[in-house]
């Protein structure tokens, strides 16, 4: 057996204790199912629990047989043998049950809770836990007040105390949860409880089918249950996505809906996930057909970013977004005219004029004419001896006005220049309310972004997008949600 140590949480109804008549089990009348229990605890002595037989009675039965008599829990049974065939070294149980008066639920197994646990003590199991989560005249619900209207706010607490209690303290390398009697509000509740008080221990859904609606009828039997989502889940899923992706928040929205990967019938959640890397600057999958997020000009894809992170008022990496955007806009104009060689010299890339494209020449140009001064410092080119060229980006203003011949690309510079130190003023300094004003004032004061913190719609940016080929810049974003929605509303 493994040493791993097990706690098997259940909750327990009408069904989990069942008579043996003869050689089959029949379940106990579910209208007098408080006092048949009242009867069993105060009758002990006369009664054991024995192994389920497979055969069961359709007929339930209405009083308890004189004499000694014999009782059996199917489901449990079901779940030992499936703990024994998976070599599971079963350490501890809680049994989560209701206790509530007989004369105000007679449909109540008020005492399921104690047969299970003698059951299992009887087992050897060394530590098992009973918790009444209603007692007394208690309902589950209160249909007068909206928010205990499924299940009361206190017993919610009670169940999730109990679960955590025992998790604390018993410490277990793994988990069963089988939620397979009592209410089914319940039964949702405690598995989504464990879920997340059981952090990063092993939990197992398990659930029990009845054997006697089988063909041919077998005893019950346990199996391991993928937790499948309902379908409502998914609508759910994804309106916040798509809430969220008008927010500009891409992490946010596979955050949201990441647990839903791999589940069948939500491969949906693949775009999200495209979105996300995208977002994350990380390799897109070779399966994305959201050709905005791969477009060829670095600064169209650039540009998205910024604008994301406006919507988002993420004002920090817009800052960032936007300084890069003019670097993309940089390098999509040189790369237009040069292509990389894979070498470099003094940790700037070599690059190769393309065939066809005027070398760049003259002292504004060139730092090879005269030795270099605070003037020469501003020329983007060094020509070297094997024929390539190396690039400085200090000399940006140059490229675009003197060899690019780009009048946006020049305006842009200019206006990143005014707002440079900002990029440095976030990132090395905590990002204060009052840092994150004046970078947006001063941002916007540069016509870089608009009083509305938007990016798209300012002429500075449309114009240099517009100078790479992009017909309708201020419409990029807009677009990404429009096509992300239609794939996301047209999935069935």
């Amino acid at each position: 057996m493994s040493t791993m140590t097990t706690l098997l949480i259940m909750t327990v109804g009408q069904t989990d204790v069942q008579l043996v008549v003869g050689d089959a089990r029949c379940e106990l009348s579910k209208i007098n199912c408080a006092a048949l229990h009242d009867e069993i605890e105060s009758r002990a002595g006369e009664w054991q629990v024995v192994d389920s037989p497979d055969s069961k009675l359709e007929k339930p039965v209405e009083s308890l047989p004189t004499g000694n008599f014999a009782l059996c829990s199917p489901k449990l049974d079901a779940l030992l043998e499936y703990v024994e065939k998976n070599d599971i070294s079963l350490t501890s149980a809680l049994i989560l049950e209701t206790r509530r008066n007989a004369q105000d639920f007679r449909n109540e197994p008020r005492f399921v809770g104690k047969i299970l646990a003698t059951r299992l003590c009887n087992l050897g199991i060394p530590e098992v836990r009973r918790f009444p989560y209603l007692t007394n005249q208690e309902r589950l619900e209160d249909r007068d007040e909206p928010r205990d209207a499924v299940i009361r706010r206190e017993v919610v607490n009670r169940i999730d105390g109990a679960v955590r209690d025992c998790l604390e303290t018993l410490e277990p390398d793994r988990v069963l949860v089988a939620t397979t009697g009592g209410f089914p509000a319940v039964s949702s509740l405690v598995e989504d409880i464990v879920l997340l008080h059981a952090a990063t221990t092993s939990v197992d859904l398990l659930e029990v089918a009845d054997g006697a609606k089988a063909n041919p009828r077998t005893r019950d039997y346990a199996v391991q249950r993928r937790r499948t989502p309902e379908p409502a889940v998914s609508y759910r899923a994804r309106r916040h996505v798509l809430d969220l992706l008008e927010k500009g928040s891409l992490l946010g929205a596979w955050g949201a809906v990441s647990h839903l990967k791999g589940v069948p019938g939500q491969e949906w959640t693949r775009v999200v996930e495209w979105l996300a890397q995208f977002a994350s600057s990380l390799p897109l999958p070779k399966d994305c057909d959201l050709a905005i997020l791969s477009h060829q000009r670095m600064a169209v894809r650039a540009a998205l970013r910024v604008e994301l992170a406006l919507r988002a008022e993420d004002i920090a990496r817009a800052v960032h977004s936007t300084a890069a955007f003019f670097e993309a806009a940089l390098w999509d104009h040189l790369l237009d005219r040069f292509e990389r060689t894979g070498q470099r010299q003094r940790s700037l890339e070599e690059l190769r004029l393309k065939t066809g494209v005027p070398a760049p020449a003259g002292k504004k140009l060139l730092r090879n004419e005269e030795p270099v001064d605070k003037e020469k410092r501003n020329c983007p080119f060094e020509y070297l001896e094997n024929g390539t060229y190396l690039f400085f980006e200090d000399g940006a203003g140059r490229f675009a006005r003197d060899y690019a011949d780009s009048q946006p690309l020049k305006a842009l510079h200019d206006a990143v220049e005014k707002v440079k130190p900002l990029r440095n003023d976030v990132a090395h300094n905590e990002p204060t309310p009052e840092l994150m004003n004046v970078a947006r004032t001063r941002m916007q004061t540069a016509q870089l972004w608009s009083h509305n913190d938007t990016f798209l719609s300012q002429p500075l940016v449309q114009d240099v997008l517009k100078d790479l080929g992009e017909q309708c810049p201020d419409q990029l974003c807009i677009n990404l949600v429009s096509t992300v929605r239609e794939r996301l509303l047209a999935i069935p």
